[in-house]
């Protein structure tokens, strides 16, 4: 009786450990190119290839992705947003997005990416990746990376001159995830704070006529977050 039960421990510990070493709690092992992405292409090159970037940060870096064990190499298209990363054998794919890999960790900068459903300001729900920012309570504060790509224009006289296509950055977008786990475009105003929160209307008046606040600022944003949370 104890022989077997002696023996029935080592093989648990040997599974245990074995799980261990090969990822215990993770979906992947790494990101499999069968199961994980697509083949990126870069739809323009050449003499068409628009200037600037389409990345904020244009070299891979390591990076965690959530239920994958071992990190790897990626980069955050900010254009088409969409991440990429290098496999083994150095090709480029784009991450699927997927719940399997919603949340992406820069290694270093611990800048987080989370992909999630939002409303956009056109009031339609999109899917993307945010950053996370600032939470408090069960309020968190994200924020969008924009980059904009504006056609080139052929000259069409002698005094004018061609310009080519280019990538340029434009102010980020911030985003509130409210209680109920809906994920909204930041109020700009004082009227879209409280038609997002109307059973807490005397008290952000209040709050609003005490502080001096912008809607425009990331440390106003963190003060207003801090003041909802303690509602």
């Amino acid at each position: 009786m104890k022989k077997s039960l002696v023996t029935s421990l080592i093989v648990t510990l040997i599974s245990i450990a074995s799980s261990g070493q090969n990822g215990f709690n993770f979906k992947y092992e790494v990101l499999d190119p069968n199961r994980a992405g697509k083949i990126f292409h870069n739809p323009i090159t050449g003499a068409d290839k628009p200037k600037g970037s389409p990345y904020h940060q244009p070299l891979f870096i390591s990076a965690k992705v959530e239920n994958v064990a071992q990190k790897a190499l990626m980069r955050y298209n900010v254009y088409s947003d969409d991440f990429e990363f290098i496999t083994a054998k150095n090709d480029t794919l784009i991450l699927d997005k997927i719940d399997d890999f919603s949340n992406i960790v820069f290694s270093g900068t611990n800048k987080k990416y989370m992909l999630v459903n939002y409303t956009g300001s056109n009031g339609k729900s999109e899917r993307g990746y945010l950053i996370s920012f600032y939470d408090k309570g069960n309020l968190l504060l994200c924020k969008k990376e924009n980059i904009r790509l504006y056609e080139g224009k052929v000259a069409k006289t002698s005094l004018e001159k061609d310009m080519p296509a280019k990538y340029v950055k434009t102010d980020d977008t911030y985003f509130l995830k409210i209680k109920d786990g809906a994920i909204v475009e930041f109020p700009d105003s004082k009227k879209q704070l409280v038609k997002l929160f109307p059973d807490k209307k005397q008290p952000i008046e209040a709050f609003l006529k005490e502080k001096t606040i912008s809607f425009n600022e990331a440390a106003d944003r963190i003060k207003i977050i801090d003041f909802l949370a303690t509602m």
